[in-house]
């Protein structure tokens, strides 16, 4: 027979005319195992009865918080045997939805692991409480995180299918009114820009999930500006990079060729006739510059690391020093003039005694017998002595 409330229910969240419950399907497989436990315990407990009513009168309000205060309290009844027992599943439990670096710093931690006394238990049983907090974190965030990511998907990809509806128009028109060149520049914009999507995606799939699951999804709840940014900037460099061709910049085998599809003028080519004429040679020209465009948008450090190496090029060259002019050595036989002195070999040195007195600075020296040569010969001249 079909539940009415869980009908009227399901078809409000389908509308959209109340909001989905908090707890999934699967969470409350596990809430009923839970409260299975709970029952087989015989001991009574308010919190847990308080939990297990609130999921009977109002199921949508039930919350990961509310599942986890129900494992707190059915895991702090259990007797000590059974603690030792669970202690294994529950570290393995930990280990598979932990990242491995995590899980090693756990277990040097000096993880507790005897239960041979009361205070070895009483520590055993805080720890997997521990254990059972952290997990039921990612329990409450992880779906919260593939949410974000299902939804960035689904909107790129409803974003994707608008601009190839865009395109088809535009090549639409195009055919009509013979307008190549243009079909050409709208078909590089969407290579590149269907490059930046798969780039951007790319980016969101890459986003770390074996850490802190929140700053997973604190990552994806601000990654919405790639949906709009790496397109743009894609669009933007598959342009560029099709002048660099359409320049001669980079020439080869992988590299499209263009040709100008009648003469041009002979005071010079009209921009006009340019944006009109320009095209690729063959079917292989076209589908090597559409392929590089794609390119441009998915490797976004393509273009911009051309464009460094072509300003490069550019830039003028660090010319070294002149050498310094050697002087002229005269000739004949007349007196040669000797070279200077090294400067470092003309300037005296200080002596030992010169310092010593600056050592000595304001004391007189006395000779052993006690006499003052200062006194006996007079005033002495401060200025250092050299050799």
């Amino acid at each position: 027979m079909i539940d009415r409330r869980k009908f009227f229910r399901r078809l409000g969240v389908a509308l959209k005319l109340r909001d989905p419950p908090n707890v999934p399907a699967y969470g409350w497989s596990y809430f009923d195992h839970l409260a299975a436990v709970y029952v087989t315990l015989n001991r009574a407990d308010a919190r847990a009865d308080a939990v297990i009513k609130k999921s009977s009168e109002r199921p949508d309000d039930l919350t990961w918080g509310d599942i986890f205060l129900l494992e707190n309290v059915t895991f702090s009844l259990q007797p000590p045997e059974i603690v030792d027992r669970s202690a294994w599943i529950v570290r393995e439990r930990f280990r598979e939805i932990g990242s491995s670096s995590v899980y090693d710093k756990y277990l040097a931690s000096n993880i507790p692991t005897e239960t041979d006394t009361p205070g070895k238990a009483s520590l055993l049983k805080a720890d997997l409480t521990r254990i059972l907090d952290v997990l039921h974190w990612y329990y409450s965030l992880i779906p919260i995180r593939e949410r974000l990511r299902r939804s960035l998907t689904s909107l790129c990809i409803l974003m994707i299918v608008f601009y190839t509806a865009v395109l088809a128009g535009i090549l639409v028109w195009c055919n009509q009114h013979n307008t190549n060149f243009l079909a050409m520049v709208a078909c590089v914009v969407y290579s590149g820009v269907i490059g930046g999507f798969v780039s951007s995606q790319r980016r969101m799939q890459s986003i770390r999930i074996d850490g802190d699951p929140l700053a997973s999804v604190f990552g994806l709840d601000n990654a919405g500006y790639y949906l709009w940014l790496s397109p743009l900037l894609g669009a933007i460099f598959a342009v560029i990079l099709t002048s660099i061709f359409i320049a001669g910049f980079v020439k080869g085998s992988l590299v499209p060729e263009f040709y100008l599809s009648s003469g041009g003028s002979e005071r010079g080519l009209p921009f006009f006739y340019y944006t009109w004429n320009t095209l690729p040679k063959t079917s292989e020209d076209y589908a090597k510059l559409f392929v590089w465009a794609f390119l441009a948008g998915f490797a976004e450090r393509l273009v911009p690391d051309s464009l460094d190496r072509l300003a490069s090029k550019l830039e003028p060259a660090e010319k070294p020093l002149p050498p310094a002019p050697t002087p002229a050595v005269p000739a004949g036989n007349g007196p040669q003039v000797p070279p200077p002195p090294n400067e470092l070999e003309a300037k005296p040195k200080i002596t030992t005694e010169t310092i010593q007195d600056v050592l000595h600075t304001g004391e007189s020296p006395k000779d052993p017998t006690g006499n003052n040569p200062a006194q006996d010969q007079g005033p002495q001249s401060s200025a250092p002595r050299y050799e």
